[in-house]
């Protein structure tokens, strides 16, 4: 399988403090050169903390955020050099399934105008055209068809997700950069809209690109994963590997901190985190790591090859 999408050694920085000649002199670093791909028909899991780097790394993919550093690829080519016909086919090729679909869905517009606004503005279709896509649509993501005359408000939350996923699939994308789709829903409604997306990537055999907070969710859909911590990716392999034998000590850390026992996993005893505060340079998780050196607040946080696939960004693994 050939990389659909990747980001290669990605930097992102936001000013946040400025001199009187508009010169930034106090910036946050969301991601420090970040590399990760997703390949056809694959889903890539994200996990960490809130903060990590997550959703700046899908925006960055999704081009609603310009890397400071480093590039995107689209089927090989930096995203940013494409021509406007290579750039229109990348837009509908990568499409968005965002956290919370009471804000990403426009209240003024009903059910089926949400679902096929890419079809009508990429597309010559008629109303009455539209109109029989969007029955279509429903009926794929399992919508009663009276959401079709529906506001969202007058949705359920998890009715709500399945029109944004409804319209993330109308345009057929490769893929799908879904960032914490079920943390707002109720857990029974999480685990329809799970099986809802290994569905529909059955069906059409798209890629995503799947950010959540929660490992059992990570684990039902993705066939990798990387672990961020801080803006960096800490930890990268196959998911069964990854959720069955963490390496890096941050890994270990969110396995142990979930409400599903692992058995065999010892348990983590955490030092002083020194208040919440990061080494200036070196490892970010230094201060709540239990194996912590010296030589760790010098480390470069570069991903280690460890075989198989599996790569881990810690000092311990030189």
């Amino acid at each position: 399988m050939k990389r659909l999408i990747e980001a290669i050694n990605v930097t992102k920085e936001f000013p946040i403090r400025k001199d009187w000649f508009g010169r930034t002199v106090e910036k946050l670093v969301a991601l420090k050169d970040v590399s990760v791909y997703v390949k056809e028909g694959e889903t890539l899991g994200v996990i960490g903390e809130s903060g990590c780097g997550k959703s700046t790394l899908a925006r960055t993919i999704l081009d609603l955020e310009k890397p400071t550093k480093g590039e995107v690829r689209y089927l090989g080519k930096n995203i940013h050099s494409l021509r406007s016909g290579e750039y229109k086919n990348y837009r509908l090729n990568v499409q968005a399934v965002f956290q919370n679909p009471q804000n990403s869905l426009n209240p003024r517009m009903k059910g089926w105008e949400i679902v096929t606004e890419g079809l009508r503005i990429n597309y010559s279709y008629s109303k009455k055209e539209l109109k029989e896509k969007a029955k279509e649509l429903l009926e794929l993501v399992n919508l009663p068809l009276n959401a079709l005359e529906s506001y969202p408000h007058q949705l359920s939350g998890g009715q709500k997700q399945r029109l944004a996923i409804a319209r993330a699939v109308a345009l057929k994308p490769k893929l799908i950069v879904a960032d914490e789709p079920t943390s707002a829903l109720d857990v029974s409604v999480q685990a329809q809209i799970v099986n809802l997306f290994l569905d529909l990537q059955e069906k059409f055999g798209m890629s995503y690109f799947f950010i959540s907070h929660s490992l059992p969710t990570v684990e039902a859909v993705s066939d990798r994963v990387i672990v961020m911590y801080k803006g960096y990716i800490v930890e990268e392999g196959k998911t069964e590997d990854i959720i069955g034998f963490p390496l890096h000590p941050y890994t270990k850390l969110l396995i142990e901190s979930t409400p599903v026992p692992q058995p065999g996993l010892k348990k983590l005893t955490l030092p002083d985190s020194n208040g919440g505060k990061i080494p200036k340079q070196g490892c970010p998780f230094y201060f709540r790591c239990s194996y912590r050196k010296k030589e760790c607040l010098s480390f470069d946080m570069k991903l280690v090859n460890v075989g198989n696939g599996r790569k881990v960004a810690c000092l311990l693994f030189l």
